[in-house]
């Protein structure tokens, strides 16, 4: 069994999860249309899709299976559930820290929950999958980065 212990490094050796890995995965992804609670690369996928798909990918299993959501979840609850969740089975880090392959979670309002994520590719650029153009890879422009609610890295890999 694979034991996945959260600590904040990103080093290749010992089993580390390289961040080319992680990005090398996640451009496999690039043109799988968006399709709302999905995970399959090449048939459909939304944001969360997307990263559980990658992390599949490298772990071998799914981080966890999220129950239904509608398309207004995080309003109906008022919870930070993406977060909490991404917090259960990733690594905080700081935005200034940000780097290839880490999670970003965004909120699309100012006042809203978070509920929109992407992998960045770079310090500059970002895989999502958005349903007006499905899963590509983009600027992490200003308007997504004065969105950012917080920033997240893959788990290393012990045993």
């Amino acid at each position: 069994m694979l034991l996945l212990r959260l600590i904040d490094m990103r080093w290749q050796e010992e089993g580390w999860v390289e961040q080319c890995s992680i990005v090398r995965i996640a451009r496999t992804w690039i043109g799988t249309p968006y399709h709302h609670q999905a995970s399959c690369k090449g048939v459909g996928t939304d944001c969360l899709g997307l990263v559980r798909g990658v992390y599949r990918e490298l772990y071998g299993m799914e981080p966890e299976v999220p129950p239904p959501y509608s398309a207004d979840w995080a309003e109906a609850s008022g919870r930070e559930t993406l977060l909490e969740a991404a917090g259960r089975h990733f690594v905080a880090t700081a935005g200034d820290r940000m780097g290839e392959g880490d999670v970003i979670a965004f909120r699309i309002r100012r006042e809203a929950c978070a509920k929109h994520l992407a992998i960045l590719t770079s310090t500059t650029t970002m895989i999502h999958a958005i349903e007006t153009s499905g899963t590509v890879e983009v600027p992490l422009s200003q308007w997504w980065r004065r969105r950012i609610a917080a920033a997240f890295r893959f788990p290393i890999i012990v045993g």
